[in-house]
């Protein structure tokens, strides 16, 4: 996710304490302010593939 960290609302999520105050909401993770990637490319980033459908 590195790559998005430097745009918009994303940036904020380089502070430690700010990325440590994440939540599970629905179907993806959330931060304060609704930070809210899409769980998709989340799960992409992380796993390096999409999920099945």
């Amino acid at each position: 996710m590195a790559p998005i960290l430097s745009f918009g609302v994303f940036r904020k999520l380089k502070e430690p304490a700010v990325f440590n105050a994440a939540r599970v909401a629905f179907d993806t993770v959330e931060w304060p302010d609704g930070v809210d990637p899409d769980p998709e490319f989340v799960y992409e980033r992380c796993v390096g593939k999409c999920p099945a459908k």
